[in-house]
């Protein structure tokens, strides 16, 4: 049977509620742009080492973990922020872990500023570099906090009002720390892996359709150590339904800090989709806490995240008769 009539004949109610048989030959005019745009390529984030493996691309999802004070949310938190700077996307954020809203302003700006709220530091902030900076972070960051101690928000919820903050205010991402805080009514799934499948399959859709990057902070289960007593940085399998969270991931993010490092943090890119967004690898970043900002070794001079990067117009593959066994998957 020929495409074209197989499609027309099961328009009709043959077809299961909410599905359709694709033609592929609409597609023409998609593919054509995509050809010419070329495949999701991410945001880049102002860290050349950390832009071969992570980008922050829309849609996308990305999903981080880290122990206590591994600093992963300051990693997150830097990314939003260099990303309002660099390119104007805006935030909803939902940071219950990180602190009230004035805790929450008082770090980004920090971070622009370079100046603490703590006095006892001589780059104490002042009312004037305070007035000077909020105005950014009023325009830029959405902050989703309780009026009520009793609230619990559902992670549909959360993912609802994200589409419609999307429509009426144009953010670029939504971001939760931690998913313990949310409300995961379980009740009407049969286990608690079903409901984690259901509610990460609906992110995902949300994420896909309305051209929005969702980030989720998830602490790992257990805390592991090596033979010499260092911990091991914890892994998506490490996640409660830790299965379940590396089917439905695209990006999966580590932020490790060895108890021994004081300002030295290892990000390990686990999982990465689609690929032209990165690579699966390690790299590292510095944490200055005098500006509240990260840095890399630019061949021993730290460096802070900068807009300026340009992207290479070609990659050039080599003819080569050799087997290529490095698989997409």
């Amino acid at each position: 049977m020929k495409g074209n009539v197989f499609i027309e004949e099961y328009k009709n109610d043959k077809m299961p509620k909410g599905f359709e048989i694709v033609n592929v030959n609409d597609l023409y005019i998609d593919l054509s742009a995509y050809a010419k745009e070329g495949a999701l390529r991410g945001k880049y984030l102002g860290f050349p080492n950390l832009h071969e493996l992570y980008t922050m691309s829309k849609p996308g999802v990305t999903d981080w973990t880290g122990f206590p004070q591994s600093g992963k949310t300051q990693v997150l938190m830097e990314a939003l922020l260099n990303t309002s700077v660099f390119y104007d996307w805006k935030h909803l954020v939902y940071f219950p872990d990180v602190g009230n809203p004035k805790e929450i302003v008082a770090d980004l700006i920090h971070k622009i500023s370079g100046k603490t709220f703590d006095k006892r530091f001589p780059n104490h902030i002042t009312d004037m570099e305070i007035a000077q900076h909020i105005a950014f972070v009023h325009e830029h960051f959405f902050i989703l906090t309780k009026n009520d101690l009793k609230a619990k928000l559902t992670p549909y919820e959360f993912y609802d009002l994200g589409v419609e903050m999307k429509q009426t205010h144009g953010i670029s991402t939504m971001s939760v720390d931690a998913w313990k805080d949310l409300r995961h009514d379980t009740a009407g799934f049969a286990r608690d892996d079903k409901y984690l499948e259901d509610v990460l399959s609906y992110r995902n859709a949300i994420a896909d359709e309305y051209k929005l990057h969702i980030h989720t902070i998830i602490h790992p289960k257990t805390l592991k150590t090596d033979k010499d007593g260092s911990r091991k940085p914890p892994t998506p399998y490490d996640l409660k339904g830790g299965s379940e969270w590396y089917n439905n991931g695209r990006n999966m993010i580590t932020v490790h800090r060895n108890s021994g490092d004081k300002n030295r943090v290892e990000i390990y890119v686990n999982k990465i989709k689609p690929r032209s967004i990165g690579k699966v690898g390690v790299c590292e970043l510095f944490f200055d806490k005098t500006k509240f900002r990260y840095y890399f070794d630019n061949a021993g001079t730290p460096t802070y995240a900068k807009k300026e990067y340009e992207e290479p117009k070609q990659i050039e593959f080599e003819q080569s008769i050799e087997v290529n066994d490095d698989l997409p998957f």
